[in-house]
């Protein structure tokens, strides 16, 4: 996924990605994006839980926690010291509704987090365009 950092980027306020409808739609729609938004619905878990319960790989679990923290979709909201005296993140999920639309021709998605902010993407990705490539 490519990011725009300028001011008017069309992503959510405070992240650096600029998602097309069609890379927003993939974020849900992805096995381990899914489960991680799943595993992280309204509790507070770590990486390491969320490997183990969903069958993410831990790589794969840290990769996909990054990108969807990046996009603001989850956040860290707490650190914590393991009794082996090691640091553990613990993430909870942003997203509270997310719906995907074909209209018209066109791709939209639209994520409404849970601060009640409502993101739109799309509008002028056409499906067709994308059988040309």
């Amino acid at each position: 996924m490519e990011g725009n950092t300028s001011p008017e980027s069309d992503g959510f306020q405070g992240t650096s990605k600029l998602l097309s409808p069609l890379e927003a739609s993939q974020l849900l729609t992805d096995e381990y994006s899914a489960k991680i938004l799943l595993a992280t619905y309204k509790r507070k878990i770590s990486a390491q839980e969320i490997s183990q319960r969903y069958g993410i790989p831990i790589a794969a679990c840290y990769r996909k926690i990054r990108i969807l923290e990046e996009v603001g979709l989850i956040q860290c909201v707490e650190r914590i010291l393991t009794q082996k005296g090691k640091r553990k993140n613990l993430y909870t999920s942003c997203l509270r509704n997310a719906y995907i639309f074909f209209e018209n021709g066109k791709l939209r998605a639209r994520f409404q987090l849970a601060t009640g902010q409502v993101k739109d993407f799309g509008g002028d990705w056409n499906g067709l365009d994308l059988m040309k490539q």
